[in-house]
């Protein structure tokens, strides 16, 4: 059994948001039953000021260049993400941290980056419905050809749906079938589920009927650089429930959201919700003490950095990612400061480019 800790789920979702102000009207593009969400703004943050200086915005397409396919595809469908695409949002009825019972072991091949996945058996259940809206400015004709060369490379050509005014896709991939809408210039919509899909191009979708979701988006503007929602509700609050926690509050949680806002700096806020302010205090104190133990980690990389980041490691990444693990730990430890707010645990972080820069060279990323 998984060992359900607020240390190990802080570590997930730590994150860097704006201040306090008008709480956002839920997306209608959200559906109703959805208690995962997360929205990312791939311009907003690949032209930050902050970024740009420390030249990520070229580390993140080299990286993306090393991804064949990936790079082929955005070139087919003319695609340039820090200019055509505004946001990305994703949204699950069960957590991404649930694993599903029903789910074929995923793999993805080294040369390739295609996923390798067995088809289901006959009769097996589908996976778990996801949707994927993607805006900016895209061409559909462009979008629609990048398909159809991916399809027909992958030996799974694309399908046209009929649909009411809009182009509807069908591809074939190891994950089961996936359906696109293209809506206009500014709009793709993914799922696995063309009912789903079919709901969010039509504007059919409710407001989310899960209390502990809507609690959870409390407090954003939908103009942060990135921000995520996970209920602690369904097979989620099953799962944590049947778990070890280090501490009865952690039960008590019924969301958590984490948020980044990226300009000159980084402004940032990680908030848990509990069903009462003592359970919030406790989490408090235990997120301190697990904060502790990262800062010993920390400082290792900070005194060695080749010892978390060894130069013969040509995964590109595998370093990002390490980049990113680095980073949010340091942001946490240095410049975070830990707050009981009503019954939420909260943690604020607000940092400059000259606070960061003790961690740039430590990681060898001190800009241009």
């Amino acid at each position: 059994m998984r060992h359900w800790t607020v240390g190990w789920i802080c570590t997930l979702v730590l994150g860097f948001v704006a201040g306090p102000a008008r709480t956002m009207e839920p997306d209608p593009c959200i559906p109703p039953d959805t208690l995962f969400a997360l929205k990312v703004r791939p311009r907003q943050i690949l032209t930050s000021a902050l970024v740009k200086d420390l030249g990520w915005d070229e580390l993140f397409k080299n990286t993306l260049a090393t991804i064949g396919p990936a790079q082929e595809f955005l070139d087919t469908a003319g695609l340039r993400m820090d200019r055509d695409l505004e946001s990305i949002l994703w949204c699950m009825h069960i957590s991404p941290l649930v694993a599903d019972p029903d789910a074929v072991p995923l793999a993805i091949d080294p040369e390739t980056g295609e996923i390798i996945q067995p088809d289901r058996p006959a009769g097996e259940k589908p996976a778990k419905p996801w949707l994927v809206v993607l805006q900016g400015k895209f061409s559909p004709k462009k979008i629609t050809k990048a398909l159809e060369n991916h399809g027909k490379n992958a030996g799974a050509p694309i399908r046209k749906l009929k649909g009411e005014g809009t182009s509807l896709l069908q591809m074939e991939s190891p994950l089961g079938p996936i359906f696109l809408g293209l809506e206009g210039n500014g709009k793709i919509i993914i799922s696995n589920q063309l009912e789903r899909l079919k709901g969010c191009l039509a504007g059919k979708f409710d407001k989310p009927s899960s209390e502990r979701f809507l609690n959870g988006m409390e407090g954003l503007t939908d103009k942060e650089s990135l921000w995520v929602v996970q209920a602690v509700d369904g097979d989620l609050k099953k799962q944590m429930e049947e778990g070890e926690p280090a501490d009865p509050a952690e039960k008590e949680m019924k969301s958590f959201q984490f948020c980044m806002t990226l300009s000159d700096g980084i402004r940032g806020k990680l908030t848990i919700a509990t069903t009462a302010s003592r359970h919030a205090s406790s989490i408090k104190a235990l997120l301190a003490t697990r904060m502790k133990e990262i800062e010993v980690e920390l400082a290792k990389i900070f005194k060695d950095p080749k010892a978390r980041f060894p130069e013969e490691e040509d995964d590109g990444i595998e370093k990002v990612g390490g980049f990113v693990e680095a980073g949010i730990a340091y942001l946490a430890i240095k410049q975070g400061k830990l707050e009981v707010q009503g019954n939420d645990m909260v943690l604020l972080v607000g940092a400059n480019r000259k606070s960061l820069e003790p961690l740039f060279q430590a990681l060898g990323l001190s800009g241009k």
